[in-house]
């Protein structure tokens, strides 16, 4: 399990949460940015991801696919096809 636990200093890492307000008594809860470290495995798939030093666009994996479709039948009973799963940049397209 990971430790949520762990108070992490943002201050000086250019966070925009946290440096907008600086220095004033505002708890800044007005955008989704966690204040907590990534897990260790999430750190270290990244670290195997980028170690080629190519970055482009790319479409979803197989594995990436299997895996919403495993998560969506274990949590919501749901069987889909893959084709139904639309992927887009962000939660604002989406909308």
């Amino acid at each position: 399990m990971h430790d949520f636990d762990e108070v992490v200093d943002r201050r000086n890492t250019a966070s925009e949460k946290w440096e907008k307000y600086r220095d004033r008594d505002i708890i800044p809860m007005w955008v989704a940015d966690m204040d907590f470290r990534s897990p260790p495995v999430v750190l270290e798939a990244l670290r195997r991801r980028t170690e080629h030093g190519v970055f482009g666009y790319t479409g979803a994996s197989s594995e990436l696919i299997d895996a919403v479709m495993q998560v969506l039948e274990r949590d919501y009973g749901w069987r889909i096809d893959p084709q139904w799963i639309v992927w887009l940049p962000g939660l604002v397209a989406g909308l």
